[in-house]
């Protein structure tokens, strides 16, 4: 009889121990996430803001387990955390209407290829079987310079600064490039390259960029700033606006925030999420490779390519117009 009843204890006080644990952990990443509020104080907060997909994914896990525990008030402790996260994700996931899709579709390419990654073949091979119009390689050197060279066979028309850092890039398009700006960082090479293509007649403004990781105040204030110089040069700007690239920045970073403001939109709005950096480790993979639109253009189909050897995935997009 004892050793029964010590059982049952025994259980009841592994059960008490593991949902006030549920409980705490709910509570410690909730805080995390409410801590990206404060993001455009504090490079740091910004950095909580990232990882939305994370945080919902271990607030279900949480709100699960508290049911199954049979803690339902505490339940509702997960389901508040879940507010924040949910409502970021949410126009990933809700129709969204799009501009009118008229125009022949124009494919537009962005990959960071990482600048000690040596799969030149695999990457040439992968990006002439996605027949792109215009491509953008942030991180060239000249090894990748070499490597991606027969890209101008199908896209002739380039513009190319290989760098030993990781601010080299390479703009191959099948277009005429009418002109071109490039926009030096603060630290080192290019953040920012703008072209004007002439797309059947039709002027395009587009922009290739990779601002600063933001790995320290300096350079989120550089990052951010290249985001700041973006939305000036969209000032009064009525053509089609495209910009794509390695922005070191989510969609939920306070760093975006002018860029919103400047009227561009998220390809993905409406097509679900798609990490593409450290896709292939889920606790920390976010979406930084980005295409996004201004004007009277739309998105016919995105989507994330596949390992080529860098830390980042490449994406593609259909626009139309």
């Amino acid at each position: 009889m004892g050793n029964w009843l010590g059982k049952i204890f025994g259980t009841a006080r592994a059960l008490i121990c593991r949902w006030r644990t549920v409980v705490l952990l709910s509570l410690l990443g909730g805080g995390v996430s409410l801590f990206g509020l404060g993001g455009a104080r504090w490079w740091i907060f910004d950095l909580c803001n990232h990882f939305q997909a994370q945080y919902f994914g271990f607030q279900v896990l949480c709100l699960l387990g508290l049911f199954v525990l049979r803690r339902f008030r505490w339940a509702l402790l997960p389901a508040v955390f879940l507010i924040l996260p949910c409502w970021n994700l949410a126009p990933y996931y809700l129709p969204h209407k799009d501009a009118p899709l008229l125009s022949r579709p124009l494919r537009v390419l962005s990959f960071n290829v990482l600048l000690t990654n040596t799969r030149y073949a695999d990457t040439l091979h992968w990006v002439q079987q996605t027949h792109p119009d215009i491509a953008f390689f942030p991180e060239v050197t000249h090894s990748w310079e070499l490597g991606l060279d027969p890209l101008k066979t199908t896209m002739p028309h380039s513009i190319i600064y290989a760098d030993t850092h990781n601010f080299g890039f390479a703009l191959f398009s099948k277009y005429p490039i009418v002109e071109h700006v490039l926009v030096p960082s603060r630290f080192h090479g290019i953040t920012m390259v703008q072209v004007t293509l002439d797309v059947d007649g039709r002027q395009v403004l587009f922009f290739g960029m990779h601002p600063p990781s933001p790995l320290s105040a300096d350079l989120s204030e550089a990052r951010d700033d290249a985001f700041k110089e973006l939305a000036k040069q969209l000032h009064g700007e009525t053509r089609p606006v495209i910009v794509v690239g390695d922005f070191n920045a989510t969609p939920w970073s306070h760093a975006i925030e002018p860029l919103h403001k400047a009227g561009l939109r998220d390809s993905m709005l409406g097509r679900g999420l798609s990490a593409t950096w450290r896709r292939n480790f889920p606790l920390v993979a976010i979406p930084i490779d980005q295409i996004l639109l201004r004007g009277p253009i739309g998105t016919e189909a995105r989507w994330t390519g596949p390992d080529l050897g860098s830390d980042h995935w490449p994406v593609v997009g259909d626009l139309r117009w």
